[in-house]
């Protein structure tokens, strides 16, 4: 009989224990994660579907002046094409190449609330829209370069990991002109993966 009230008395306390030990040891690795993940990283490297650059995508540059608050450069792609290319000249068609490529280059800030691993994005920034043309005939070679700086702004969330993170953005983007049949102003998204390095 005692020695049933001793495993009794050994199995209450086990009760006791194991929770207690089980909650302690989750409390440290959820500490340890926190702390991965809080800790204030300053240089952040990601690549944007879409976005401020329109078609294609951009590779992107942040900095952290303030754990909720960075600014980026960028540099985007909107379109490339070449091939040939005819003209009349004088009466006499002429047969030449052509190249044009449009291209962004932007500045931007972002704020995020929270400190978790989910935060809101408010961001704002300006992006300058550059189309280079070069048309080479026999007789001459024909060059053009058009730049135009135009705002934009959007709210967005951000997934945060230890070392990467993952965005998606909404956009409200200011289009150059003249932006055809594109209304002046055109609400967009991005979607955008990146990695910490620091």
């Amino acid at each position: 009989m005692k020695k049933l009230v001793i495993y009794f008395g050994v199995f209450v306390l086990g009760m006791f224990i194991t929770p207690s030990i089980a909650q302690t040891t989750m409390q440290d690795e959820y500490a340890t994660i926190n702390s991965d993940f809080n800790k204030e990283s300053r240089h952040f490297l990601h690549a944007e579907l879409g976005g401020r650059t329109i078609i294609w995508g951009t590779l992107n540059y942040e900095y952290a002046l303030k754990p909720q608050f960075h600014i980026g450069v960028g540099a985007g792609l909107i379109y490339l094409a070449h091939g040939q290319i005819m003209r009349d000249n004088n009466g006499t068609t002429e047969t030449g190449t052509y190249f044009e490529m449009s291209t962004t280059q932007m500045l931007y800030g972002n704020y995020f609330v929270g400190r978790n691993k989910h935060q809101l994005l408010l961001t704002a920034g300006l992006t300058n829209f550059l189309t280079i043309y070069r048309n080479e005939y026999p007789s001459e070679v024909v060059k053009s370069l058009d730049a135009q700086i135009q705002w934009n702004a959007g709210v967005g969330y951000q997934y945060n990991a230890t070392h990467m993170f993952f965005r998606f953005t909404a956009y409200c983007i200011a289009m150059p002109h003249p932006s055809g049949w594109f209304p002046d102003y055109i609400p967009w998204g991005g979607i955008t993966i990146g990695y910490v390095l620091d």
